[in-house]
């Protein structure tokens, strides 16, 4: 039986299981979701959850490098290269969904930022974006005070 042609594209991947449990990620925050989030089924809509996603991983992002937010007197800024969103289950309005955030992977100028959203305990979504920090004459080294920082952030199952 022909196939067709190849495709062009790639899906991402099924998550490792242990990306579904809180204990997995060593930053934690809790967040109100919005009456403008839900969609007309009263669940919160896929671009609500990816902007949650956001607003985690620029807190994270701030803590780690708070430099790069200091428009007037920074000199390395962090990048979005790709980001990869998983949508589990449905969350309603109103609802408390609890943040978690830590680092997937560690490179020399990047690294991936990996968060998760729960509801009861459940995961609801989970994100992995490529952040590259640059300097003006492009990708940089992470110093190393940072990536001490964020070594010990990494996503371990054993938390």
């Amino acid at each position: 039986m022909d196939s067709g042609p190849p495709s062009l594209i790639s899906s991402a991947p099924r998550p490792h299981p242990a990306r579904l449990s809180v204990k997995t990620y060593p930053v934690h925050d809790s967040v109100a979701a919005r009456f403008g989030d839900m969609d007309a089924n009263g669940h919160l809509n896929n671009v609500a959850l990816e902007s949650l996603h956001e607003n985690t991983r620029a807190t994270f992002n701030r803590r780690v490098f708070p430099a790069a937010y200091h428009l007037a007197t920074r000199t390395q800024r962090l990048v979005t290269s790709t980001i990869v969103v998983h949508y589990l289950r449905e969350a309603p309005w109103p609802s408390v969904l609890q943040t978690a955030v830590g680092v997937g992977h560690l490179g020399r100028t990047s690294f991936v930022a990996s968060s998760a959203l729960f509801l009861d305990d459940s995961c609801v979504s989970l994100c992995d974006t490529v952040l590259v920090l640059l300097g003006d004459d492009g990708p940089t080294p992470i110093p190393d005070e940072v990536r001490t920082n964020l070594e010990s952030m990494r996503l371990t199952a054993d938390r």
